[in-house]
């Protein structure tokens, strides 16, 4: 049996029957990047963004009593640039490397592809205006 490991705000241990949200990099950066597109014309979000967005979501998640787990190893952000190709790609701005939108995909489609099959739970979370100061925009 693998264990998975479990990350709760500070807290970290392992854990062989996790019951909980799984939050891959996909959906992390899919559901910042609407909300940046929403608030601007920038179409790129930096890993750095990305992990604080992601852990404000677990600690919001963690206030409801609810566990998640961020997936957020670099085999899968390969995983996701190499399924999600005609939408994501790598980029480096700067000094910073992050996610970029491709040209051509809009909020809605993010939206259409990204959001209809979350927990309202994580919703909620994604777009609390805690996580969402952490991508550097007003909610």
């Amino acid at each position: 049996m693998r264990l998975k490991r479990e990350i709760t705000g500070n807290n970290e241990e392992f854990t062989e029957d996790f019951m909980g949200f799984y939050i891959g990099i996909e959906d992390l950066a899919a559901n910042a990047l609407i909300e940046i597109l929403s608030e601007s014309d920038r179409r790129f979000v930096t890993y750095r963004e990305l992990e604080e967005y992601g852990a404000e979501v677990v600690n919001i998640l963690l206030e409801q009593n609810e566990k998640a787990v961020l997936i957020l190893s670099r085999d899968n952000t390969y995983d996701m640039l190499r399924s999600y190709s005609g939408i994501f790609t790598e980029e480096k701005q700067g000094d910073d490397l992050g996610i970029s939108l491709r040209g051509g995909v809009g909020v809605k489609d993010l939206i259409d592809k990204f959001r209809g099959y979350l927990a309202l739970d994580v919703l909620l979370a994604f777009v609390d205006k805690r996580s969402i100061a952490k991508l550097g925009i007003a909610a």
